[in-house]
């Protein structure tokens, strides 16, 4: 299966990076959420990989299989095909195609794969994960000062704030700041050290399936950020792939960024 997932995300990306310098066709799904035409190209390459390769398949994807659904024992893949459709359509270099399986909402297996550069995120659960060859690690970095957080902005405006309230109590104590525009590799960007702390709070369960995996499997920490009150704790819960916030970080400064968080 993860062979399986790591050609799918590769094909829809070699199929993403030949149509990125071309006109695209525009579609408004929502407030700040579009789809272009190589959105639909991509996956339904993808997609039909996945259907040649595991018959049984049961489909969570962004643009044609979107409702949420338990799928039981049948493995489930979840796909998101440009992952970063704002950045793609204006012609900015940053996006990515995500696919990944899980059996009753475990991720077994999971690739993210950045077509411009010819960078493939991959891991098989208790296997590692990997960028291309290389067996990643998150960083070793204890204390917020040293920190690098990514975030990416939610299109609804009440979770635009409380990323901006969570931003500004984090933003004076951290080294850095910055956002890529796609979930999938904000994740990524954990599970290779290169970045120390990712949050967003409105995200689907194909931005993130194959990233966490990626994130647990280089040593990370994954878990909801939301609380309903300081009392509430949701640092230890497991995280299921139907939640809306997400908190990945390399497990050092994981409560430190929770003890920052905004209630409700």
């Amino acid at each position: 299966m993860l062979e399986l997932a790591i050609r799918a995300a590769r094909e829809a990306g070699y199929l993403l990076a030949e149509k990125y310098n071309q006109p695209h066709q525009i579609n408004v799904k929502g407030p700040r959420d579009i789809s272009t035409e190589a959105d639909l190209a991509a996956e339904a390459v993808a997609l039909r990989l996945i259907r040649e390769g595991c018959p049984d398949a049961c489909i969570v994807s962004e643009e044609s299989n979107s409702v949420w659904r338990d799928c039981g024992e049948s493995p489930t893949w979840y796909v998101d095909p440009l992952d970063g459709t704002t950045n793609y359509a204006r012609g900015l270099p940053t996006f990515s195609v995500s696919v990944a399986m899980a059996r009753r909402g475990r991720v077994e297996c999971g690739a993210v794969y950045d077509p411009l550069l010819g960078q493939l995120f991959y891991a098989g659960r208790g296997q590692g994960a990997y960028l291309n060859d290389q067996r990643l690690h998150v960083s070793t970095r204890g204390t917020l000062s040293e920190c690098l957080i990514l975030l990416d902005w939610p299109r609804v405006p009440a979770m635009r704030e409380a990323a901006v309230r969570l931003l500004s109590r984090l933003a004076p104590q951290v080294d850095a700041v910055r956002s890529r525009g796609s979930a999938a590799l904000g994740f990524c960007s954990v599970a290779t050290g290169w970045a120390d702390i990712y949050f967003q709070f409105t995200l689907s369960p194909w931005d993130v399936a194959a990233g966490a995996l990626l994130v647990e499997e280089a040593g990370g920490r994954v878990t909801g950020l939301r609380g309903l009150s300081p009392n509430v704790s949701i640092g230890d819960q497991p995280y299921t792939l139907s939640q809306p916030d997400w908190l990945v970080t390399n497990g050092l400064v994981h409560e430190a960024v929770l003890a920052n968080r905004p209630y409700e």
